[in-house]
């Protein structure tokens, strides 16, 4: 097929959406075309799917040499991973993000159709990719077919149903050392996994103001001493129909504040700050199917406890802290949700309906150093889905959901109705665009109204409220899959982190928004050979409120935050019993999301893997991260976190 032939296809299915003969015949047409679950929340084809989506099989997170699910999502499209340290080592309960379409805290994370997330974290850092048969990534607004904190997007990880027999082992530089192994019994499967990570100096910029509340001096920086994640997940099969999961996982950091000096050269190196910072996660879920009814039912259990040993303070002058004297405390949250999700489709001749019901029982312990503190809702949803075909070739979806909260021991209580309409039309078995508009709906966690540790709470936070538009196209031609969306949305009371005075943080809401386009290109050349190219650019900002003299307040001026331009890329090769694999991603504009918003230094991901199969059973693998070298900041906040210098991890895998 010409050049000329597929741009005027492409720009025929983006911006007219009238039907043009492309010359291609069905024997041309691109052999893959996924099949997916998490979209439509029923199994559709990504032909069939109204929705801008990424699948990463197995053998794709493989390749790009990645111990966890955070680690391999920083070379996909539209997603910024934002980071408070390096693989998989966070600082204390400020945990990484994947960051879909630049919203911050609008990722829904499932595990099985579960939803993980607690207290506004997932600990993606903790899921090791060996337990994952493919995980399916829906870029954009999910929240009425999946509820609170989808706004951003939704990342479904499907962990396997049969595992291989399989032990696996791998060292590197850093201390780094990583452990896997998987076994299939029967109707029983589990894999299990062990990461660590050594010495780190240096990961963080210094403080910039001395701490109003604590009184830390300015001028500490952050250190990496140990670093540690281990996960079991365990799969039974009853029967076809049913099947119960339990995950269970833990990590384990410690790290130090030591000062640099700046206002007393004495205290120069000494630590300020000795912390350990652990988390222990329990998910168990009984899943059933049978044809088109589904349920869940699952119960989330996530422990963390965070230990300090602080220098005296000198009130006075901060700087003069004594490293001799030094005095302990310990903090922890326990969250619990118990919960169920239930649907079926009932089909009828031009078109089906779907009818489900959520229900979600969120529970915080706060376990101060003093005080022992629970909170509890309870959180309904009825949602469902109306697919009529107006034709053959253009269908239309009605997506809505009712949430509503039992009010909580503060008298918080919610209720709100988000609906959403899809449109598409197939201009021929090639080619499909789209278009959907819809509102999304985000509840505040228990954090953010009651805080906890260095966490000031705001009781009278407001639930995010977001209004989501998207034009997209889906080509596929011969060998060759293209992808285009065009986006754009507004989220009013956006909850926001406030760092103003480190360590300690506080929440506000504010407006964001965002317009922006994604283009995706694969190409499997052969069995041998593929290629992937995607490309972003998109405008985010945000909108403060400020209070004047009088207490009024009033809407600020619209900033940049994060970055505009992104770009990734990858290939894969296979010559004889050698792969290799190269991804790079890149994030460039970036700004600050800090007065005076500061343009920021680009950031460069890049990676190559190495992985020779000497025979069907043994497989050794080089990887190589930061390939340049490169000193990038992977956080965006008003705080400097840095990525790892240029790693490797060398090993082996053997099969039995």
């Amino acid at each position: 097929m010409s050049r000329k032939k597929l741009a005027t296809a492409i720009a025929c299915a983006v911006f007219t959406g009238v039907a043009c003969s492309s010359g291609v015949s069905a024997a041309e047409v691109y052999e893959l075309n996924p099949v997916l679950v998490t979209a439509q929340r029923s199994v559709t084809k990504d032909m069939e799917t109204p929705a801008a989506i990424e699948i990463l099989h197995a053998d794709d997170l493989q390749k790009t040499g990645a111990t966890s699910v955070q680690e391999a999502l920083k070379f996909s499209t539209g997603i910024i991973t934002h980071g408070q340290g390096p693989r998989n080592i966070s600082q204390g309960t400020m945990t990484s993000k994947a960051v879909i379409r630049g919203v911050e805290k609008g990722t829904l994370v499932l595990i099985d159709g579960v939803p993980i997330n607690q207290g506004g974290r997932y600990n993606l850092e903790d899921i090791p990719v060996e337990s994952i048969d493919r995980v399916e990534v829906v870029r954009g607004g999910g929240a009425v077919l999946y509820g609170s904190e989808a706004n951003g997007g939704v990342i479904n990880i499907i962990t396997k149903d049969k595992r291989a027999n399989m032990v696996k082992a791998g060292f590197g530089n850093y201390g780094i050392q990583n452990y896997a192994a998987s076994f299939q019994a029967g109707k029983l499967g589990f894999t299990a996994a062990y990461d660590h990570t050594g010495k780190i100096n240096n990961i963080s910029a210094p403080t910039e103001t001395t701490s109003k509340r604590t009184g830390a001096p300015r001028g500490l920086y952050y250190n990496i001493k140990r670093g540690e994640h281990a996960n079991f997940n365990a799969r039974y099969d009853f029967n076809d129909d049913l099947y119960v999961t339990h995950t269970y996982g833990r990590n384990s950091d410690h790290y130090v504040y030591k000062y640099n000096g700046i206002d007393n050269p004495d205290n120069a190196g000494k630590e300020y700050k000795n912390v350990i910072h652990s988390t222990e996660e329990n998910l168990t879920a009984l899943h059933y199917t049978k044809n088109n009814f589904s349920v869940n039912a699952f119960y989330n259990r996530r422990d963390q406890k965070t230990k300090n040993a602080s220098a005296k303070i000198n009130k006075k002058k901060p700087q003069n802290f004594d490293p001799s004297s030094i005095s302990h405390d310990e903090s922890g949250y326990l969250d619990q949700t118990v919960g169920i999700n239930l649907q079926n489709r009932w089909n009828f001749h031009k078109g089906s309906f779907m009818l489900g019901y959520e229900f979600q029982r969120d529970m915080q312990t706060k376990n101060a150093s003093v005080t022992e503190k629970f909170y509890d809702r309870n959180v309904h949803s009825l949602f469902g889905q109306v697919a009529y075909d107006f034709t053959h070739a253009t269908q239309a979806n009605l997506n809505f959901r009712q949430t509503w909260t039992e009010a909580d021991d503060a008298g918080n209580k919610y209720d709100k109705f988000t609906p959403e309409f899809v449109l598409m039309h197939h201009l021929d078995e090639s080619t499909m665009v789209y278009g959907k508009v819809g509102q999304s709906f985000m509840l505040p966690t228990f954090s953010q109204l009651y805080g906890g540790g260095n966490i000031i709470g705001v009781p009278d936070l407001k639930p995010e409220k977001g209004m989501h538009y998207e034009l997209g196209a889906k080509k596929s031609i011969g060998k060759n899959a293209y992808r285009v969306a065009l986006y754009s949305y507004k989220i009013e009371d956006s909850i926001d982190a406030v760092t103003k005075d480190l360590p300690d943080v506080t929440y506000n809401n504010v407006d964001v928004k965002n317009v922006g386009i994604e283009f995706d290109w694969t190409r499997n050349q052969n069995e041998n050979l593929s290629y992937r190219l995607g490309l972003t650019y998109s405008h985010p900002q945000k909108r403060e409120g400020k209070i004047d003299k009088d207490g009024v307040e009033t809407k600020g001026e619209w900033h940049d935050y994060y970055g505009k331009l992104g770009f990734n890329a990858g290939i894969d090769y296979t010559r004889g019993k050698l792969t290799t694999a190269f991804h790079i991603s890149y994030l460039g504009d970036r700004t600050r999301d800090k007065s005076p918003y500061a343009s920021m230094k680009a950031q460069l991901f890049s990676d190559i893997n190495f992985s020779y199969k000497a025979n069907d059973n043994a497989r050794f693998f080089l990887n190589i991260d930061n390939l340049f070298d490169r000193r990038d900041i992977i956080s965006t906040s008003s705080s400097s976190f840095y990525n790892l210098g240029r790693n490797f991890m060398a090993g082996v895998e053997y099969k039995f």
